[in-house]
């Protein structure tokens, strides 16, 4: 495997590790309407449609843009480690960060503000782990059209 479709599998395995990671946590979150249901546990329709309108339109956009970083990934060995690196460039690593600091923030203010307490963050988080899982498809896709 050439190491520009590696950097490609490697994007697209992130996205469904940090979506996996994150559902799995909105998941957690959601326990109470799971235990004892109620209307509110109709929202999760709502984050699986936003989730894959997200994948469909916002996140496509965003792996089509960085498609053309390819070009900066040669073919020397140091490339299997840090191509991805390359893929999501030096604005892909700052969006992330601040993505996670967003994440970090969300977190405190639920477990130390009580700035949650009707969980609508795992609705949020599970149509943000939903949009990164159906979007990992693109990079998966490219890696096919380069074949």
């Amino acid at each position: 495997m050439s190491t520009r479709n590696f950097s490609l599998l490697t994007a697209g395995i992130i996205w469904i590790l940090v979506g996996l990671r994150i559902g799995s946590r909105g998941l957690n979150w959601l326990q109470p309407y799971f235990e004892h249901p109620d209307w509110k546990l109709s929202f999760i329709l709502v984050s699986v449609l936003i989730g894959l309108a997200k994948a469909m339109t916002v996140l496509k956009k965003a792996v089509q843009k960085k498609l053309p970083n390819l070009e900066k990934i040669d073919d020397h060995p140091s490339n299997y480690f840090i191509g991805w690196i390359k893929l999501f460039g030096a604005a892909g690593c700052i969006l992330i960060s601040l993505m996670i600091g967003i994440g970090f923030t969300l977190r405190y203010l639920r477990t130390h503000m009580n700035a949650d307490p009707n969980n609508i963050f795992g609705f949020i988080y599970l149509g943000i782990a939903i949009g990164l899982m159906g979007a990992s498809f693109f990079y998966f896709k490219e890696i096919k059209k380069n074949n």
